[in-house]
C-alpha cells in the first residue's frame, strides 16, 4: 500500500480504519489554536490603535509638499518661506500618468499665490504698459525680474524661458496652482473643444500647441465681455447668466477629460516611441512606431476585451469538459507540445539551411535592434537552437513513456477534480473575494504607513545650490545673532536662517545658500510602528490566502468524502466558508505568522543586503547570499507543508501542528507518489494553460489577418500580444483553484488508500477509474452497488 517500508518505520504507521470518521461533515469539532486567534485578534487592535494614532497625528501635507526646479520646498525651505504654492510654466507638460516616474519638462517655481488673472505676452505686450506687464509676469526666480526695465527685457527673458509666455487664471490644488476657467471664457471655448476626432488638435489651455489666434480671442473676448456686460446686466439676468456659465462649464469639464484622454495617448505613443528607440534605429520611426502601436491598442480594444471574455468562456469550459474527456485531452495537451515541438525543429532547421547558404554582411550597428538581426542571420545560432529543442523534445518524450501509468493516474485525478469543480462551480469565482480583501489590506497598510512617516519634526540642513555644470556656488553668505554658528552641512532653521544669514553689508538675503528641507525625523517608536505595520500587512495577507485555501480544501474534502456523489449539498462552498470562520481561524492564524516571521526576515536580509553594498565586503555579501537562499527556501517549503495542513485541518479539525505532522508523515509515506503524481498534474495544468493562452493569441491573430474590412491596424501582433497575457493571467486563476482541487483529492487519495481496504465496512470513496488502476475495487453487496 505505501511506497516503502523504511518511509513507514520512519514516518509512522499507514492510517487506520476509523467508523465515525466522516471527514468535513463530522460535527464534533471545536475551535483550534484559540491563542493563536487571541494572539492575532490582539496583533489586529494594536494595529487598529497604530492607525488611529498615525491619523490623528500625521499629517500627509507634510509628505505632499511640492518641490520647485531648484529642489526647494514651497513654503518650507528659507528662501521660499512665503511661497508655498508650486506654479507651471506649462502644466500640460504635467498632465501625464507618468509624472509621478518620470517628472514634469517644465519650469516649475514657487510663488505667494496661483495667478488670479490670465497673461498672455503675445497679445498684451501692445495693449498694457510696462508696468502691469511686469507685475504680471513669473519667472524662474526674483533675480530675474528683478533686472527687467524694458518691453525688450521682458521679451528677451521670455525668449530663454526665464519667465512664462502665458498662463491662465488657476487655483491652488494640494498647493499646486491648477487650471480654472472663468464663465466668459466658457463661453466661447467649447467649440474648440468638443470634438472627437482622434487626428484633430484640440485647443485647450495651457496646452503647448494653442494657437496665438485663440489666446488672443480667448482673452479680448472676455475682457471685452467683462467691459461691456458687467455695469449693464440685471439681477436676473446675472442669475440667467450665472446657469449659462454653469452650463457651459460642465460642457467645458466634458471635452477637457476627452482632449487630456487623448492627450494621455499622445503621451503614452511619446512613452513607447521611446522604449522603442532603445531598440529601434531612429528615433523619427521609433516615434513613429510608438504612435501606431498605440493606436492599435485603442482601436483593438473591443476585440481584445471580445477574446479575453471568450477565453474565460473556454477555460471554464475546458475545466467542465475534463469531467468526461479528461484523457482525451489532457494526452492532447501532451502531444500538441511535442508537435509544436516538431514545427519548432523544422523551423529552425529550415532557417540553418537557408542561412548557411546565403553569404550575408553582419550589420556593424551597436543598437539592439541590429544585434538582433544579426543573431536571426547567423546559421550556427539556428543549429543550436535546433539541438536544444530536439533534446526536449527527446526528454519528453522519454518522460511520457516512462511515466504513463502515473500519467493515468493523474489523469483520473484531474477528472475528479473536474467533477469537483463542475459540481461545485462556485468555487472558481471564490478568489474574487480573496482579492477585495488583499486590496483592502494594501490600501489600509499604504495609508498607515502614510500617516506615520508623517508624524516627526523636519530637518533642515544648510547648502548651497550647484550650477548648471554641477559646481557648488561659492556665495559670501554671512550668518549672525542667533545664527553665527550655522556652517554649510549642517543643521539649520530656516526662519531664523533668512533672519539672520545676509550676503552684504544691505543685509540682501542669501539667494545661491539656503536653509532646506532634509527630512522629517521621526521618533525611535514611529519607526517601530513601521516595522509593525510592515509585519500586519504580511501577516494579514498570508491569513487572507490561507483562509481561501482551507475553503477550498474543505469544499473539494466535502466532495470527496461523501460517498454518493449526487448527495454532495448544494451550498457546500458556503458551509466550508462558515466552518473554516467558526472553528480554524487560529490555525489558520498560526500558519500565517510562521510565514510572515520567514518573509520578515527575508526583508531584513535584503535591507541589509542594501546597506551593506557600498562596503563592497566579498565575505559578507557571500555570506548574506547564502543566508538569503536558505530562507528563500524555507519559505518555500513552509507554503508547501502550510497548504498540506490546512487541507488535513479541513478534514480532521485537529489543530496546526497536528494537522502539519500528519500531512508530512502521509506525503513521505507515499514519497514517490507526491514526486511523480502531483508534478505530473501540475506539468499537465501548465501544458493546458499554455495549449488556451496559445489558442487564444492564434485565434485573435487569425481574426486580424483574415478579416481587414472590420478592423485596420498597424501591427497586428500588439492585440495579439495584449490577448496572450491576458489569457494566460485568466487561465492561471482558474487552473490555481483546479490545482487547489486536485492537491485536496491527491491527500483525499491517499488516506482513502490507508484508510479502507474495499471490504463492506471499509468501503474505498475513490472513483472507479482509480480503483481499475491500481487494481483495486469495492466489495459492497449487489443493492449497495447498484445504487451507488
Amino acid at each position: 500500500m505505501t511506497e516503502n517500508v523504511e518511509l513507514v518505520n520512519k514516518y509512522g504507521e499507514p492510517l487506520r480504519y476509523d467508523r465515525n470518521f466522516q471527514g468535513p461533515r463530522q460535527r464534533d469539532r471545536s475551535c483550534t489554536d484559540v491563542p493563536c486567534l487571541i494572539l492575532f485578534l490582539l496583533f489586529l487592535g494594536g494595529w487598529g490603535f497604530i492607525a488611529h494614532y498615525a491619523i490623528q497625528h500625521g499629517d500627509l501635507n507634510q509628505l505632499m509638499v511640492p518641490t520647485d526646479m531648484f529642489n526647494r520646498k514651497c513654503g518650507i525651505d528659507s528662501s521660499v518661506l512665503n511661497k508655498k504654492y508650486l506654479f507651471f510654466f506649462d502644466l500640460d507638460k504635467c498632465i501625464d500618468p507618468l509624472v509621478p516616474i518620470t517628472g514634469c519638462d517644465t519650469p516649475q517655481v514657487c510663488v505667494e499665490s496661483c495667478p488670479t488673472q490670465n497673461f498672455d505676452w503675445n497679445s498684451m505686450r501692445n495693449t498694457m504698459n510696462f508696468d502691469e506687464l511686469k507685475k504680471r509676469l513669473v519667472c524662474k526666480t526674483d533675480a530675474d525680474k528683478a533686472t527687467i526695465y524694458t518691453k525688450g527685457d521682458i521679451e528677451r527673458a521670455i525668449s530663454e524661458n526665464r519667465c512664462a509666455r502665458f498662463y491662465f487664471k488657476s487655483q491652488q490644488f494640494l498647493n499646486r496652482c491648477m487650471f480654472e476657467f472663468s464663465d466668459q471664457l466658457c463661453e466661447f471655448v467649447p467649440k474648440y473643444l468638443l470634438r472627437n476626432r482622434r487626428d484633430s488638435k484640440l485647443l485647450l489651455p495651457g496646452n503647448a500647441s494653442v494657437s496665438q489666434e485663440f489666446q488672443e480671442m480667448a482673452l479680448m473676448m472676455q475682457t471685452d465681455a467683462q467691459a461691456r456686460v458687467a455695469p449693464q446686466v440685471s439681477t436676473q439676468q446675472k442669475e440667467v447668466d450665472e446657469q449659462v456659465g454653469q452650463c457651459k462649464r460642465h460642457q467645458l469639464n466634458a471635452a477637457v477629460i476627452k482632449e487630456k484622454m487623448m492627450q494621455t495617448d499622445t503621451r503614452l505613443a511619446k512613452l513607447v516611441g521611446n522604449l522603442v528607440a532603445r531598440f529601434y534605429n531612429g528615433t523619427h520611426d521609433a516615434q513613429r512606431l510608438g504612435e501606431e502601436i498605440v493606436e492599435d491598442l485603442v482601436n483593438s480594444s473591443t476585440v481584445v476585451l471580445l477574446a479575453l471574455v471568450v477565453t474565460l468562456i473556454a477555460s471554464l469550459f475546458f475545466i467542465s469538459l475534463m469531467r468526461w474527456l479528461a484523457a482525451p485531452i489532457l494526452w492532447f495537451s501532451i502531444f500538441g507540445v511535442l508537435t509544436g515541438l516538431l514545427v519548432a525543429i523544422y523551423y529552425s532547421f529550415k532557417n540553418y539551411s537557408f542561412w548557411k547558404n546565403t553569404p550575408t554582411v553582419p550589420m556593424h550597428g551597436f543598437n539592439v535592434h541590429e544585434q538582433i538581426k544579426n543573431l536571426l542571420q547567423d546559421s550556427n545560432n539556428w543549429l543550436y537552437l535546433s539541438i536544444f529543442l530536439c533534446v526536449c523534445f527527446v526528454i519528453i518524450l522519454l518522460l511520457v513513456i516512462v511515466l504513463r501509468k502515473r500519467i493515468r493516474i493523474a489523469i483520473a485525478l484531474t477528472k475528479e477534480g473536474s467533477k469537483a469543480v463542475s459540481t461545485v462551480i462556485s468555487t472558481v469565482f471564490f478568489p474574487i473575494f480573496s482579492w477585495a480583501l488583499y486590496i483592502l489590506a494594501i490600501i489600509f497598510a499604504i495609508g498607515v504607513g502614510l500617516y506615520l512617516g508623517s508624524i516627526g519634526q523636519p530637518s533642515f540642513r544648510m547648502v548651497r545650490r550647484l550650477t548648471a555644470n554641477g559646481e557648488v556656488t561659492n556665495e559670501p553668505c554671512v550668518c549672525n545673532g542667533p545664527a553665527i554658528n550655522y556652517t554649510v552641512g549642517e543643521a539649520c532653521d530656516p526662519k531664523i536662517f533668512q533672519q539672520y544669514c545676509h550676503i552684504n553689508q544691505r543685509l540682501d538675503n542669501c539667494i545661491q545658500t539656503t536653509c532646506s528641507f532634509v527630512e522629517i525625523n521621526n521618533p525611535t517608536w514611529i519607526r517601530w510602528s513601521m516595522a509593525y505595520n510592515i509585519f500586519g500587512f504580511l501577516w494579514l495577507s498570508f491569513f487572507i490566502s490561507a483562509f481561501s485555501d482551507m475553503v477550498l480544501a474543505a469544499t473539494f474534502a466535502r466532495w470527496y468524502w461523501t460517498f454518493k456523489k449526487r448527495d454532495v449539498p448544494y451550498f457546500t462552498l458556503t458551509h466550508a466558508f462558515c466552518q473554516t470562520a467558526l472553528y480554524h481561524l487560529g490555525t489558520l492564524a498560526f500558519g500565517s505568522l510562521i510565514l510572515a516571521i520567514c518573509r520578515m526576515i527575508r526583508l531584513v536580509l535584503e535591507y541589509i543586503d542594501a546597506k551593506l553594498k557600498k562596503y563592497d565586503n566579498t565575505v559578507t555579501r557571500a555570506i548574506l547570499c547564502c543566508m538569503r537562499c536558505f530562507f528563500w527556501l524555507l519559505e518555500t517549503f513552509l507554503r508547501f507543508l502550510n497548504q498540506n495542513a490546512y487541507i488535513m485541518c479541513a478534514i480532521h479539525g485537529k489543530n496546526f501542528c497536528s494537522s502539519a505532522k500528519d500531512a508530512f508523515n502521509l506525503l513521505m509515506r507515499n514519497f514517490l507518489r507526491v514526486v511523480t503524481l502531483d508534478k505530473v498534474t501540475d506539468f499537465l495544468f501548465f501544458l493546458s494553460k499554455l495549449l488556451l493562452t496559445a489558442g487564444a493569441g492564434v485565434s485573435t491573430y487569425y481574426f486580424l489577418v483574415n478579416n481587414p474590412a472590420v478592423i485596420q491596424l498597424n501591427h497586428n501582433a500588439v492585440p495579439t500580444t495584449v490577448v496572450v497575457v491576458g489569457a494566460f493571467l485568466i487561465t492561471s486563476v482558474f487552473f490555481g483553484v483546479y490545482s487547489m482541487a486536485v492537491d485536496t483529492l491527491f491527500l483525499c487519495f491517499l488516506e482513502d488508500c490507508e484508510r479502507n481496504d474495499g471490504t463492506p465496512e471499509k468501503p474505498y470513496f475513490m472513483s472507479k477509474q482509480l480503483m481499475k488502476i491500481l487494481g483495486k475495487r469495492n466489495k459492497l453487496p449487489q443493492r449497495q452497488r447498484r445504487s451507488k
